[in-house]
C-alpha cells in the first residue's frame, strides 16, 4: 500500500501567527489535494528530452547588447542580413565536408555558453566531421584579424566584432567545402572572400579550387587539411585568420560568457533541464538586447521582432524584474514611454488599443516589484494621460449606439491569430486591466482620481457584460464560449486569439473562478490540447504557439489548478529546440517538415513566459497574500532535490525558500523568508497530491519559517 493513504488532513488552513506587528503576516499551509502516488505516465511526461522541438531551428551566438544578431543554422551554418534567400537570410556562412550527408546532431554544452556544435555524418551516420560556431569575445586578447590597408571602423554603435567557425575532420578521405551566398556581390582574394567589395570571410588555410555560381562562391580546399577556421568580419574588413587564434577562442567565450553578470542564481531549480531551459532564456534576453539612445533596451528577438513591442516587452520586463533586475528594466521602461504619442495615446501598432492598457499594468507592477511608490508617483501624469486615452476611446466607440463595440473599444487589431481590424475583445480585455490596474495604483498612493476611475472601471465592465452575454455562445452544463470577434465570421475557430482571454484572466484578474465565461473558454482550450498545448490559438490554424502554453498555464494556475500549470511547463520545455529556444509558432511533430514557420526564433517573449512561470509555481501573489508552491512539479521532490528561490521580488518584497527532500525522499523541509510589508496579511504554502499527512506547523525562526512536510511515496 503507499505510504501516501494516510487520512485527509490540513482540509482546511492550518493558521499559524507570526509575531506580532512585524508585517510579514500569518502563515498558512493548505491542502489543494488528497495524498496520492504518482503515476509512471504522469512521471514520463515530467521529464526534458525535446521530444516536440521544432523541424528546424536557428541559435543565437551573439554577445550581450551586440549590433549584430549572429544566428546559427541547425546545419551550423551563419546566418546574417535578414530577412533574404538563404535561409531566410540575405548571407549565408556554411562550411560542409564531402562525403556528409548533413547535420546528425547539434549541442550546446553550457547553456549559459554560446558555443554551437555541429556534427555532420555520412549516409550510414557516421561522424564526418564536426563543427564549433561562435562570437568571438572581447577582451584586451581579443586582436581580431583587422585587414592592414582596411579603413578602421568609426562608429561606436557598431564596433568591430567578428564570428568564427572552427572545423575539425573525422574521416581522412574527406575535404572542406566554404560556401559564401548573399544577395550582395561576392568576389575571392588570396585567403578573403569580398561581400560588396567589403573583405567579409577570412580562412586560415589555402584552397585549391573555386566554384562560382549565382550569388554564390565555394572555396574548395586539399584533403590533407584536418581543421579550418573561418571568421566573419562585423563592424571591419577581415584580414588574415590564424589557426591557433582561433583555437583559443571557445576557451575565451567560455570564460567571457561564465564571468557576466546576468541573475541565473535567482531561481535554482532541481532538474537540470529545466534549470539549462531557465538560464538559457535569461542568456538569450541578453542577446536580443540592444543599445539605442544611450539605453539598453530589451528586445523579443533578433529578426522579424527586434524592436519594440508593447505586450511582448511588458513581460519581458517583469520576468527580468523577478530576477532583481528591476534597474535594468525601468530603461526599457523609460524607452516605452518616449514613444508616447502627443494625444497620450500608445500606438506603436495601429488600432492596437491595448498598448494603453498595457502600459498602466507594466508601471503599476514594476512600482510594485520594486518597491517604488515615489517612482510612481513621478509617473503619474503619464497615468493619468493614459486614462484619459481610454475614457476617450470608449467614447469613441459609442458614436454610434447600434455598433457592436459601442461603449468598449472602437474597431482595432486582435493579433494572436486573428488579422484585420474588427469589433473584438482583445482590446477591450487589456484596457479593462490596465484601467484596473489604475485603480489600484491610485488607491496605493491615496491619489484623488482614485473615485473617478473606479466609476469609469465600474461602467466599463458593465458595457463588457452585457456585450458578453449578447456573444457569448452556449457551451453547456451552465458554461459559455466568448470569440475574441464580436461578429466572427462562421471560418473563423473561436479557439483564434484566445490569448488576451488567458491574459484577462491573468494578470489581469477580471473574473471570479466560477464565471460561465471562465468555465467555457477554458473547457473550449483544454479541448483543443495537443503534445499537452493547445492547438491553433495563433496564426498557423493546425500549428501551435509555443509560449501560449504560459498565457494557459498562468490561467489554471490563478484557477487554483496548480497541477495542471506543472504539467504545461514541462510540456512548454520540451517544445524548445535542443539548443534550449523557443519559435513563436511550429506544427505538431511530423506533420511538416520545411522550414521555416511561424515568427522569430530565439523568441524572447517566449523566453520571458518560462522565466514567470517557473517563478509563478513557486511564488505567485493573490491580493494581499502570497502563495508558495502552487504549482509545484512533483519531479521537483526527488530524493535529494533542492530547490531555492534567492530574493526573487514580488509585490511585497524580495522573497527567498529552500524546499530540500531528504536523501531517502521521505520527507521535505521547507525554509522560506517572508518579506516585511504592512500590506501583506499572509503567507499560503500548498501542499497536493505529493504530501502525506503533515505532522508539523510552520515553526518561526527568526525571521524565516521552516516547515516539515512528510511526502507520499510508494
Amino acid at each position: 500500500m503507499p505510504r501516501c493513504a494516510g487520512p485527509l488532513l490540513l482540509a482546511l488552513a492550518l493558521l499559524v501567527s507570526c509575531r506580532g506587528g512585524d508585517g510579514r503576516g500569518r502563515v498558512a499551509v493548505r491542502r489543494d489535494a488528497a495524498p496520492a502516488p504518482w503515476g509512471e505516465m504522469a512521471k514520463e511526461s515530467a521529464a526534458v528530452d525535446y521530444r516536440f522541438a521544432p523541424p528546424w531551428w536557428q541559435t543565437a551566438i551573439g554577445l550581450p547588447d551586440d549590433w549584430q544578431k549572429t544566428l546559427v543554422s541547425k546545419e551550423g551554418e551563419l546566418l546574417y542580413d535578414y530577412p533574404g534567400a538563404f535561409s531566410g537570410f540575405g548571407t549565408r556562412v556554411a562550411v560542409v565536408t564531402t562525403g556528409a550527408e548533413g547535420a546528425t546532431s547539434q549541442s550546446m554544452p553550457d547553456a549559459r555558453v554560446p558555443v554551437v556544435e555541429t556534427v555532420f555524418g555520412d549516409k550510414a551516420g557516421a561522424e564526418v566531421s564536426r563543427s564549433l560556431s561562435l562570437a568571438v569575445v572581447p577582451g584586451e586578447d581579443q586582436n581580431l584579424p583587422f585587414y592592414k590597408r582596411g579603413r578602421m571602423p568609426v562608429s561606436a554603435e557598431k564596433p568591430p566584432r567578428g564570428d568564427l567557425l572552427l572545423v575539425k575532420k573525422s574521416a581522412a578521405r574527406s575535404a572542406f567545402r566554404l560556401t559564401v551566398e548573399s544577395k550582395s556581390p561576392l568576389d575571392l582574394v588570396d585567403r578573403t572572400i569580398l561581400l560588396g567589395g567589403r573583405r567579409f570571410v577570412s580562412f586560415s588555410a589555402a584552397w585549391d579550387g573555386l566554384i562560382p555560381g549565382q550569388n554564390k562562391l565555394t572555396v574548395l580546399f586539399p584533403a590533407r587539411l584536418d581543421e579550418l577556421a573561418v571568421y566573419a568580419a562585423s563592424g571591419h574588413e577581415a584580414g588574415d585568420v590564424g589557426l591557433d587564434w582561433a583555437k583559443a577562442q571557445p576557451g575565451r567565450a567560455a570564460r567571457y560568457w561564465s564571468g557576466r553578470d546576468f541573475p541565473y542564481g535567482a531561481i535554482v531549480l532541481p532538474d537540470p533541464a529545466l534549470q539549462s531551459l531557465l538560464d538559457a532564456s535569461i542568456r538569450n534576453i541578453y542577446q536580443a538586447r540592444e543599445v539605442k539612445d544611450g539605453l539598453p533596451i530589451f528586445q523579443v528577438g533578433p529578426t522579424c521582432y527586434r524592436g519594440l513591442w508593447v505586450v511582448d516587452g511588458a513581460f519581458i520586463l517583469e520576468a527580468m524584474a523577478f530576477l532583481g533586475r528591476g534597474a535594468e528594466a525601468r530603461t526599457g521602461i523609460r524607452h516605452l514611454l518616449s514613444r508616447q504619442k502627443p494625444d497620450g495615446s500608445f500606438e506603436i501598432l495601429d488600432k492596437y488599443w491595448k498598448e494603453n492598457g498595457i502600459v498602466l499594468y507594466i508601471l503599476y507592477r514594476h512600482a510594485l516589484l520594486t518597491g517604488d511608490k515615489p517612482w510612481l508617483k513621478e509617473q503619474w501624469p503619464t497615468v493619468k494621460r493614459v486614462v484619459e486615452v481610454i475614457r476617450r476611446l470608449r467614447r469613441e466607440s459609442g458614436r454610434d449606439p447600434a455598433a457592436p463595440e459601442a461603449g468598449l473599444m472602437p474597431p482595432g487589431f486582435p493579433d494572436g491569430g486573428v488579422g484585420g481590424v474588427a469589433a473584438e475583445y482583445t482590446n477591450v480585455y487589456w484596457n479593462l486591466a490596465g484601467l484596473r490596474a489604475a485603480v489600484e495604483a491610485a488607491r496605493w498612493l491615496g491619489a484623488p482620481e482614485r473615485t473617478e476611475w473606479e466609476a469609469e472601471l465600474k461602467d466599463f465592465r458593465a458595457a463588457f457584460d452585457a456585450a458578453a452575454k449578447r456573444d457569448a455562445r452556449p457551451a453547456g452544463e451552465g458554461k459559455v464560449v466568448l470569440p475574441i470577434l464580436m461578429r466572427p465570421p462562421s471560418d473563423i475557430d473561436p479557439v483564434r486569439g484566445q490569448w488576451a482571454f488567458c491574459h484577462a484572466v491573468f494578470p489581469g484578474k477580471l473574473f471570479a473562478p466560477d464565471d460561465a465565461l471562465v468555465r467555457g473558454n477554458m473547457n473550449l482550450l483544454d479541448g483543443r490540447e495537443k503534445e499537452g498545448l493547445v492547438l491553433g490559438t495563433g496564426w498557423m490554424a493546425d500549428g501551435l504557439w509555443n509560449y501560449f502554453a504560459s498565457f494557459w498555464a498562468h490561467a489554471h494556475l490563478w484557477l487554483g489548478n496548480g497541477d495542471k500549470a506543472a504539467a504545461i511547463l514541462y510540456a512548454y520545455a520540451n517544445h524548445a529546440s535542443p539548443l534550449r529556444a523557443w519559435r513563436e509558432e511550429q506544427p505538431p511533430r511530423g506533420e511538416k517538415t520545411e522550414a521555416p514557420f511561424v515568427g522569430d526564433m530565439p523568441h524572447n517573449w517566449a523566453s520571458a513566459e518560462f522565466i514567470r512561470l517557473v517563478r509563478n509555481v513557486l511564488v505567485l501573489e493573490r491580493g494581499d497574500e502570497i502563495h508558495l508552491l502552487e504549482g509545484l512539479p512533483r519531479s521537483w521532490l526527488a530524493p535529494g532535490a533542492k530547490t531555492e528561490l534567492r530574493g526573487v521580488a514580488t509585490d511585497f518584497g524580495p522573497v527567498s525558500l529552500t524546499l530540500e527532500v531528504s536523501q531517502d525522499g521521505a520527507s521535505a523541509r521547507l525554509a522560506f523568508s517572508p518579506p516585511v510589508h504592512p500590506g501583506l496579511k499572509r503567507v499560503v504554502v500548498h501542499v497536493g497530491a505529493w504530501a502525506a499527512e503533515a505532522k508539523a506547523a510552520p515553526r518561526p525562526n527568526g525571521g524565516s519559517y521552516e516547515l516539515d512536510l512528510p511526502l507520499c511515496r510508494k
